[in-house]
């Protein structure tokens, strides 16, 4: 009995196994009606939009000249995915974007629907618009050039998260960027201690506005991300 019952209990598995398989690969078809390489970086965006390619393949461009121009010089092949649905947060929240690290693969959602969401209204007190949602491709870019330059002793997702939060800031236009630190307006990191995972978790939105200060300090700057990817400041660690 207990052999007929594993056997049953090993088919079924095979068979969600295969089922979940399955949906997946609906998923990628259903997002991929239009597909293509960037022409100067290498990155591949799938989308239902054509449009939206274009707008993925520009803000690729801008990270990745901005993050070799700071240091971060260790690439590989990237894919992004503009998706119509994501994961819903508690409170109604959406996850925007992510970066899956096994997969090296960046899911954003469609800026139609990012716009549905927020009603036309506004995203961190600002009208939602294009450009932010260029941003949000910039910042999940990034999380993936920044992975590929950590190494298993330097990487911690505070650091990763201060490299994108403040790539996405500083590829914003100015006028976008001043109305969030003018909206947001609390003071820079004063030490590295202070900037921790835990922090970020707890509002993303005001660690985003303090990294991009403490970034922009004349002693710190993109030196700070070479002390981040080389071991050389370690956040998220007791003294």
């Amino acid at each position: 009995m207990g052999e007929t019952n594993f056997k049953c209990f090993f088919l079924f598995s095979i068979a969600a196994l295969c089922f979940l398989f399955l949906v997946q690969i609906f998923w990628i078809a259903e997002v991929a009606a239009s597909s293509a390489k960037c022409p100067n970086v290498d990155v591949k965006v799938y989308a239902e939009l054509k449009e939206d390619i274009t707008f993925v393949c520009t803000a690729a461009e801008k990270t990745f000249s901005f993050l070799t121009k700071a240091g971060l010089n260790k690439r590989m092949p990237i894919e992004v995915y503009i998706v119509e649905k994501m994961k819903e947060l508690p409170f109604g929240n959406l996850y925007l974007g992510k970066y899956e690290r096994r997969l090296k693969r960046v899911t954003v959602l469609s800026y139609n629907t990012c716009r549905r969401h927020y009603k036309g209204s506004c995203f961190c007190g600002l009208r939602f618009c294009r450009k932010l949602h260029s941003s949000f491709v910039v910042h999940e870019i990034a999380h993936a050039i920044a992975h590929a330059n950590f190494n298993t002793e330097t990487h911690n997702i505070a650091a990763e998260e201060y490299i994108a939060y403040t790539t996405q800031l500083t590829l914003l236009p100015d006028d976008l960027r001043q109305e969030i630190l003018t909206r947001i307006d609390n003071e820079g990191f004063c030490h590295e201690r202070e900037i921790t995972s835990l922090f970020h978790d707890l509002n993303p939105s005001i660690f985003a506005v303090k990294a991009y200060r403490h970034f922009s300090r004349p002693e710190n700057g993109t030196e700070f991300y070479m002390k981040l990817i080389y071991g050389k400041c370690k956040l998220d660690e007791d003294d």
